[in-house]
């Protein structure tokens, strides 16, 4: 649906009139008319709702002030990395870095950002990712290249990111284009290296020199992009192989961060006096800017040995001693590894010598948060900026954005996939008639970033072997909501439509037997949310933001129904209950209705905090529902009923409810009285089962959506 235009009205009011009591029923949408105004074209729209439960940031309410967009309601602009770093650095405040490199294959790239979500509770100030050149690392059609999942790391996982980027391979022409590319695509940090020499075949073969050296780079950088990027550099402790001796390596380190180098990254080395050294070194020398020692834990005795070898590093003999005996015993060596990384890094970080840490992590996850956490750097945030995770200041352009529809609650990477390309995003309102068009979901998207859970046995095991009717479907999604095993003995820990296996959210706790009813009878409920009236920003089920605030919230249910339910629904929600806002859609879109108006949203979430305008960071929006059904309508296909053979029981009724039944969003929109959103639910499934008991059903629904 990329750029697909509609008419719709342009209204006058400004987009500021979207207040908590908005979205009463237009008499003239309801008659299948269009609001007065004048007409333009305008793009469809559509974002998504990220509600985790892991709450990260720093401790430091300090520097959440401006890592993160916990100020709702007050503009939030991009602050370069290094400037952040030298924050810190002044402050005294510890933080730690991740370096990977990029997945060998494209089957291993969902496992990677999954990876990195789980870092990210942590609250790592940045990553960054290796430029490899066999991999054709330029390439963003190539789901393996550097420069795709370093784009990945900042869209999807929402990390500050930094690209390795090498030069000698490439002329100043390539090199700059490459830049180009990464600004392009939001990066706005680069680890400037010279990069490999191809290796000498033969005791007779001539020097080959490099043709361009990381400090080319770093001028090119300055000279054709200013202060765009925040440049690092490399360093050796024990100084390059390369070099004619190590003082005149640090006297080119220097040439270096004189010419740009805002930040230097060291080369990996086995013992702390290395790094004390070449820090008193450097600054001596001059060199002021940060210096983050590369730490890499031992995995294995092979491993380490062969990193050295690579590194042309040698591995102290009193390491080498302590591995022999224990050199085939992977868990010994690990433990061995890990203990000497915690010791040599709370060494350097406690006579501050060094600032942070930066961990190569070779693309493993557990020793190097075990580190992290023993060293008291793994810090998760104790709230939630935002009803969804925010990128805060670690993108250039969603820095700024504070408002999403709820649509994609369980499925944020859709909606950044989506909105990609988009220049600006929304931020204090969702507006009605000026948002960009959306990108469709092209395979790219749903091979890696499809739910993590894609082994067809275990998903199987949660979703049936064998579906014989709907109300097996129905069973699925109510052991979701009450996480009780299933007949297998296997808790439903996520649903076609999630990305990860997050289970439910806090505050489904609240409406959860509700919730069940539903799904038993068939109302298969994808999204949903309890009423609040003003519960503390505290509160540990349904806050969010600053300290101090409270939070509000419209009871919201979004499920799948029959077209008998629907039916049923329309004989009674206009005349019976008008504070409640409907839209109910089918597959193909021959049916759209709703009560509330063509093009303006609905707030169905907002806060009042200390010093701040009122947020509003999740509303329904009718234009961006139409996308949203086509996305949902996908996934009992694409993620469900590829489980079974084509011509299986099971498939046949996943088809069955994604060709028959409609998609509805109700909004209750007296937050201030119980909800009654299960009760017109209950009225609904009530008339479907007497019209069911005694007349024809299908009668009675071409009836019901004729009207």
């Amino acid at each position: 649906m990329t750029q697909i235009e509609i008419d719709c009205v342009a209204r006058n009011a400004s987009s500021a009139s979207l207040s908590p009591y908005c979205g009463q029923p237009s008499p003239a949408l309801a008659n299948g008319g269009a609001s007065s105004g004048d007409l333009k074209k305008c793009r469809l729209s559509e974002t998504a709702l990220s509600r985790p439960l892991s709450r990260t940031g720093s401790d430091s309410d300090e520097f959440l002030k401006f890592e993160v967009p916990s100020q709702v309601g007050a503009q939030c602009s991009y602050r370069p990395l290094h400037e952040r770093i030298e924050k810190r650095v002044k402050a005294g405040t510890p933080f730690f870095s991740l370096e990977f490199f990029p997945p060998k294959t494209a089957n291993g790239v969902a496992n990677f950002y999954t990876r990195l979500d789980r870092y990210k509770e942590g609250d790592p100030l940045f990553v960054d990712i290796t430029w490899h050149y066999g991999g054709d690392p330029a390439n963003l059609t190539r789901e393996t290249s550097s420069s795709s999942i370093a784009a990945g790391c900042l869209d999807y996982c929402r990390m500050d990111t930094m690209l390795h980027m090498t030069c000698t391979q490439y002329t100043k022409e390539q090199t700059i284009a490459h830049l180009e590319q990464s600004k392009r695509i939001g990066l706005r940090n680069i680890l400037a290296l010279r990069g490999d020499l191809p290796p000498n075949t033969s005791s007779d073969a001539p020097v080959i020199k490099p043709k361009y050296m990381a400090l080319d780079m770093i001028k090119w950088i300055k000279e054709e992009f200013g202060d765009y990027f925040t440049i690092a550099c490399s360093g050796y402790p024990l100084g390059h192989p390369e070099a004619v001796s190590y003082a005149e390596d640090l006297k080119y380190l220097k040439a270096k961060v004189d010419a740009g180098a805002q930040l230097i990254v060291t080369q990996l080395f086995f013992e702390a006096e290395a790094y004390e050294r070449f820090v008193r070194d450097c600054r001596e020398m001059g060199i002021t800017v940060p210096i983050l020692p590369g730490i890499m834990p031992i995995q294995s005795y092979d491993s380490i040995r062969r990193i050295a070898q690579l590194s042309q590093l040698a591995i102290p003999d009193s390491i080498l001693a302590d591995l022999e005996p224990i050199k085939h015993d992977d868990d010994a060596v690990r433990n061995y590894g890990r203990h000497r990384a915690i010791e040599m890094c709370r060494r350097i970080l406690s006579n501050g010598t060094a600032p942070a840490i930066h961990m190569y992590t070779m693309n493993r996850e557990g020793s190097c948060r075990e580190i992290l956490q023993e060293l008291g750097l793994w810090h998760k945030r104790p709230m939630r900026a935002l009803p969804w995770e925010p990128h805060g200041v670690n993108h250039p352009l969603r820095c700024k954005e504070d408002v999403r529809p709820i649509f994609w609650s369980a499925r944020p990477k859709s909606y950044i996939y989506r909105t990609r390309d988009w220049d600006d995003f929304p931020n204090g309102r969702w507006g009605n008639s000026s948002s960009p068009a959306f990108n469709d979901l092209h395979d790219y998207y749903l091979f890696n970033l499809h739910s993590t859970v894609n082994e067809k046995d275990k998903l199987r095991d949660m979703f049936g072997h064998e579906l014989r009717s709907i109300d097996d479907v129905g069973r699925v999604f109510a052991r979701y909501i009450d996480q009780q095993d299933n007949e297998h003995g296997v808790k439903v820990t996520t649903l076609p439509w999630n990305e990860q296996e997050n289970g439910v959210q806090a505050e489904t706790s609240l409406i959860s037997d509700d919730l069940v009813w539903c799904n038993e009878r068939g109302v298969l409920t994808l999204n949903s949310q309890p009423s609040v009236n003003g519960a503390p920003s505290t509160d540990p089920l349904v806050g969010w933001g600053k300290p101090g605030g409270y939070c509000y919230q419209k009871a919201y249910l979004e499920c799948f129904i029959s077209a008998e339910n629907a039916a049923s629904l329309l004989e009674f929600i206009d005349e019976h209950h008008p504070r409640i806002n409907y839209h109910i859609v089918n597959k193909d879109g021959s049916m759209d209705r709703s009560n509330a108006e063509a093009t303006t949203p609905i707030a169905v979430t907002w806060g009042v905090f200390p010093g701040a305008e009122i947020a509003q960071p999740t509303v329904v929006d009718p234009i961006s529902f139409r996308v949203w059904r086509d996305e949902a309508y996908d996934m009992w296909m694409k993620n469900w009923a590829y489980l079974y053979p084509a011509d299986s029981r099971s498939h046949q009724v996943i088809e069955e409810i994604h060709n028959s039944f409609c998609l509805l969003t109700l909004v209750d929109n007296d937050f201030v009285h119980p909800s009654i959103l299960f009760d017109v639910v209950r009225e609904m499934v009530a008339r479907t089962e007497t019209r069911t008991a005694s007349s024809s059903p299908k009668e009675a629904v071409a009836q019901a959506i004729k009207a």
